[in-house]
């Protein structure tokens, strides 16, 4: 009996895991939590009941959906965390993935940030009947406009190094009707708000003739140890970017593709 015994200790110490062994990794997830920062109607909008978002909608919403659904999975909830900030504080998340216009900002033990899904280059627009620039120094003699409190003036001062200072709009809404009165010749904004701005002004303003680099582009939240690797959403970013799903979802909602416009140096 004492001898079985000692054969069963022995069994029993050789089948529990090695001290300090990882944990198995947890399964992939078939329905997910994704976190939004409502604010931006091109980007996600919706209706928020307690942190839950409803009827959401918009660029953002829809490559959640989409990317889900490559992943073998769906979106089972959205929900609101304002601000924005606090989707990549300290502490365990809540959710699988995250997009609210993040910026990657370094290293995060709780999440890994994906590639980028949306430039942040930033577009120039132009008033009706300018040449077009070939260069951003043909725009140097030029009166361009930037909307206060955007990234947009210190790249204007330091990449066009217009011979007159910038004119600051109050606000972005407020950039159409300089461009459509010659208030000034040009408008630097973020790509993105790019086509809604055109939109907006229905057709009396000029083209939207390029942009100028500006950041690393928008990414995505990934929880760890969820089960949810990093890898496979950058893999399936690429895929949309490739087949032009990326593309198509940003002409639905924003008024178009920020990525097909040309750089201008």
């Amino acid at each position: 009996m004492i001898r079985l015994a000692v054969v069963a200790a022995l069994v029993a110490v050789l089948a529990a895991p090695a001290w300090g062994a990882e944990a198995p990794t947890p399964a992939r997830p078939t329905s997910l939590v994704v976190a939004l920062s409502l604010g931006d109607s091109g980007l996600q909008a919706g209706v928020v009941r307690g942190r839950d978002v409803v009827l959401a909608r918009g660029f953002e919403v829809e490559l959640a959906r989409v990317l889900a659904r490559r992943l073998g999975a769906r979106v089972d909830r959205f929900v609101d965390v304002r601000p924005a900030g606090r989707l990549l504080a300290a502490g365990a998340p809540s959710w699988h993935l995250a997009l609210a216009s993040i910026e990657p900002t370094g290293r995060r033990a709780r999440v890994a940030l994906s590639a980028s899904y949306l430039t942040t280059d930033l577009a120039i627009v132009l008033r009706r009947g300018l040449d077009r620039p070939r260069r951003l120094s043909d725009l140097r003699r030029r009166l361009v406009c930037v909307a206060r409190g955007s990234q947009a003036l210190p790249v204007v001062v330091r990449t066009i190094r217009p011979a007159r200072a910038p004119l600051v709009a109050p606000g972005r809404d407020r950039l159409g009707s300089l461009l459509r009165t010659g208030a000034c010749d040009a408008a630097v904004l973020p790509a993105r708000d790019a086509g809604r701005l055109l939109a907006r002004e229905r057709g009396l303003l000029g083209p939207v003739v390029g942009r100028i680099e500006h950041g690393k582009g928008l990414v995505i939240a990934v929880a760890r140890g969820t089960g949810l690797e990093p890898a496979l959403v950058d893999r399936e970013l690429a895929r949309m970017r490739a087949d032009g799903t990326l593309g198509r979802l940003a002409r639905t909602w924003l008024g178009l593709d920020p990525a097909a416009l040309p750089r201008l140096r």
